[in-house]
């Protein structure tokens, strides 16, 4: 018989440094038991995988998990950016295109908007430095999986992963992560960090589940702005980024509203 209680899932992987750091950091301030394979405390499991996360798929899967209940996956991982922004982030994920990064083409996974929209608030409030950007990212790679999941991220230097302020923030993002009760939405618009719908989201009663930046409103169909709701559970509607949507997704936007009656919120 499964075991009653969500779980919730934080997966570390021994390829990645950021990854291995977060992780030691948990341990160090949280006491974990090893239990056949896996570390646990409380509703929380800890495991590490040999391989980089975005190729790993099904990690819920994993036989010496198959008798728990997964509510939620915790992605800890090294954040990359070509620009050298240093920044604590959190995202979910899937493709809305092909799949260089990991997980399946054309395919997003289910989001976890209270868990992950919680996580950065958490590290909003309690980092208090200036030397990170905290931010949402768009969906973006992989891995596949079918239970509930987001990364949270450090970058994007060693010396960021090293970080003792924003390791701080990101565990307790993690370990003293709720959720909460504020209406689910999807956000479409902006850049790839998303910065006005992470502003709005951040200083209203609200979570964000799916976001959907500029960069693929070239490709994307209204059937994939459909799933995106539909893998943002509870999702009330759409928070859109005006001026950083694309025309034709700004009609998408409308036909879709007007068919199925959600709420939309203009930015």
């Amino acid at each position: 018989m499964s075991d009653p209680e969500p779980k919730i899932l934080i997966v570390a992987s021994t390829k990645d440094p950021a990854s291995k750091s977060i992780a030691g950091r948990i341990q160090e301030k949280w006491k974990f038991t090893m239990q056949d394979g896996f570390y646990s405390r409380d509703n929380f499991i800890l495991t590490y995988i040999d391989s980089i996360h975005l190729n790993h798929d099904n990690i819920n899967g994993d036989p010496k998990l198959k008798n728990l209940n997964i509510g939620t996956v915790v992605f800890l991982s090294k954040h990359s950016s070509s620009a050298q922004i240093s920044s604590l982030t959190v995202h979910p994920t899937g493709n809305y295109g092909s799949n260089e990064l990991g997980g399946l083409p054309m395919t997003i996974t289910p989001s976890a908007p209270e868990m992950m929209s919680q996580a950065l608030r958490i590290m909003r409030e309690s980092y208090t430095g200036d030397h990170f950007m905290v931010t949402f990212e768009a969906t973006h790679h992989g891995p596949y999986l079918e239970a509930e999941n987001f990364y949270i991220e450090i970058g994007t230097t060693s010396a960021d992963w090293e970080d003792d302020s924003a390791l701080d923030s990101v565990t307790s993002a993690v370990m003293e992560n709720r959720g909460n009760a504020l209406p689910n939405y999807v956000g479409i618009g902006g850049g790839h960090y998303m910065p006005k719908i992470t502003e709005y989201v951040m200083q209203n009663n609200m979570n964000v589940g799916h976001l959907i930046s500029k960069h693929i409103h070239e490709s994307i169909t209204s059937s994939q702005i459909m799933e995106a709701v539909n893998k943002t559970r509870g999702c009330r509607g759409l928070i859109v980024d005006k001026k950083g949507t694309r025309g034709r997704v700004r009609d998408m936007v409308r036909a879709f509203m007007s068919e199925s009656g959600m709420e939309t919120i203009l930015i």
